[in-house]
Formats: structure tokens, sequence, C-alpha cells
């Protein structure tokens, strides 16, 4: 396949996510295998070793050796000739996900024609490019410059998200993790699909099925934007540092662009987010006897992160025409 855009996919990587960033990678080498012209694909992946809301547990491993193991994935990319370009963060001034977000979307709107948000804990189809392209030769032919595209989910919470659920998995029942449903359960969000998995559901289509709506929705994994939406004014507010920064920058789409906002979603192409990945979060100091626990009740053991999010997270519903201050770091002294 011959690219007619130019991209830019940006990761933000904890270190504690080290180890699931592999399966993150190898399904954006699967997409690339498609591709013929790669130097249109910027791929980004910026390494966060600052330890200002967890520690590393040095009795496990050693920054160095957190170092050595994000060098390989680089190195292993550059020795097969993908597109990579990374960046090590070791200072003390807090920056997180949403942070590295919105600087993506800033400097990568200029001199590309998409911004895709990658996860640690997420597969890209493999075809992310060819639906990217074929949407894009729709939008240009119907004039529709701003917006966004998102690939299929699995199973969601609620009826407000059926609108992107892949429709082999809209019908199944949603499970709470604490039912113990879900484990074997590929329709669950809970559940941690394989590349292999992802790939046979999408492999039975020869069409896409593309619905349009006109009202932003979507989680941020593999979030595909137009960098005319960008160049629109539209960014993850300052305020919103640590979460909810696609639901923010969600409700700026919503002020700025109103109606007029489309958005396609590729109804039948799985991307998957592995939500509960079990290499998600390790060598966090202080949950080194948690093995096989769930992502959310390490974190829920983290005082210091849980205090980070829930200021982030009234800074994201205190925006818009209010007065109300806002949360900053300088209040948890960081």
């Amino acid at each position: 396949m011959i690219l007619k855009n130019k991209y830019i996919i940006g990761t933000h990587v904890m270190f504690y996510e080290i180890e699931a960033l592999k399966d993150f990678v190898q399904s954006y080498k699967n997409a690339m295998d498609e591709v013929e012209n790669k130097e249109n694909v910027t791929f980004e992946l910026f390494f966060n070793l600052s330890e200002t809301f967890e520690s590393i547990d040095t009795n496990q491993i050693s920054k160095y050796e957190l170092l050595g193991k994000f060098r390989n994935i680089c190195g292993e990319l550059e020795d097969k000739e993908y597109p990579i370009t990374y960046k090590i963060y070791e200072d003390k001034k807090p920056y997180s996900i949403g942070s590295y977000r919105r600087d993506l979307n800033d400097k990568g709107c200029e001199d590309n024609d998409f911004i895709i948000w990658g996860e640690t804990d997420m597969l890209f189809p493999k075809e992310l490019f060819q639906t990217i392209e074929t949407v894009s030769e729709y939008a240009k032919q119907q004039d529709i410059h701003r917006y966004c595209l998102t690939f299929a989910t699995r199973k969601m919470w609620g009826n407000d998200w059926k609108v992107l659920e892949h429709n082999d998995f809209t019908n199944s029942k949603f499970t709470e993790m604490h039912d113990n449903l879900w484990q074997n359960d590929p329709s669950s969000i809970w559940y941690t699909m394989s590349i292999e998995e992802m790939n046979k559901i999408n492999e039975k289509v020869e069409d896409f099925d593309i619905d349009v709506i006109d009202y932003p929705r979507f989680d941020g994994s593999g979030l595909v934007i137009s960098t005319d939406l960008i160049q629109n004014g539209i960014n993850i507010p300052r305020s919103v540092w640590a979460c909810g920064e696609d639901t923010s920058f969600q409700n700026m789409i919503k002020l700025i662009m109103g109606n007029s906002y489309k958005q396609f979603i590729i109804k039948n192409i799985l991307k998957v987010h592995n939500r509960n990945h079990p290499n998600k979060r390790e060598y966090v100091k202080g949950e080194g006897n948690m093995k096989g626990t769930s992502v959310k009740l390490k974190r829920n053991t983290n005082q210091t992160w849980q205090t980070v999010h829930k200021l982030s997270e009234s800074n994201l519903y205190n925006l818009g025409a209010k007065q109300t201050r806002f949360n900053k770091f300088k209040d948890m002294g960081l």
C-alpha cells in the first residue's frame, strides 16, 4: 500500500509499562508491514522514568535495566527499518499522559495529516492504514476535514458506548471485573486478547462497515485525529494532566465544533484495549507482592496516584463557563 497521507503515532510509556510495550509494538509492526512508503509514518515512544507518582522497585530492577529494555525494543525497530523516534524523560517535573498527548497534538498537527494516540495496553489492527486512507479519500470528496476516526471496541459498560462496539460483540452481556465471568470471554474489556485473536476477527472483513456520528465518543487508545481538527484550536486543556484527557478532548470538540464535527467509526475492524493487561503495571515499589492482581487494584494501593487522579478528575468536571479554581501540581507539593 502507498500512503497518500502523513502520520505521527505517539505513545507515552511509563517505566512500569515496559513489559506490556512489546505486544503494542508488534501490532504497530504488523500494520506497517502493509505499507511501502514507510517514511510517511513517524512512530514516537516517550519513555517516562519519572518517579514523581510511583517509585521504581530497585529490588526487582534498576533504572539502568529499564533503560536497557526500552533501548532494545527501539533498537530492534531500527534494525528492521521500521520508523522509530524516541525520547527519555527523567525530569522531576510532573509529566503524564495528558501532558504528552497535548504536546503531541500541538507539534504533530503542522507536518502531518493524522495524529494517532498510541497506548501500551492496546493493539493496532493491521488494517490501520488501509481504513484511514479509505476514510480520508471519502472525507475529502465530501469536503470533511475536521474529524476523528475510531475502530470498534469490545462490549462496554453503558448504552452510550454502543455506537463504538464491534458488530460481533455489541449484543454480548457486559460483566464487571468483580463478577469473575470474563476470564474466558473475548467480548469482555477485562479479557486480555492476543494479536492472533484480534487478527482472526478482522480477517473476516471483506468491506468496511463505517458509521458516521456528529458528536465525539471515544476512549483515547488508538484515536485517529485529523490535524485540521487540532489546527482549529482544539486540544487537551492544560488543567487536565493525569486522567480524563480523552474526555476533556471530547469536551473541547463539542465546544468548538458543535454539530459540524464528524466521527467515522469502523464497526467491523476491532482495535484491542487490554485494560487489564497482566504486564501493564510492573516494577512499582510497594506492589511487588501483588503479582496477578488487577491493574485497578494495584493503582488503588498508591495514595499519590489516587490523589493526582482525583485532582485531575475534579479539574475535568470544572471545565467551561465557570469561575472555579483549578487544582495544580503545587497543591500537592509536587
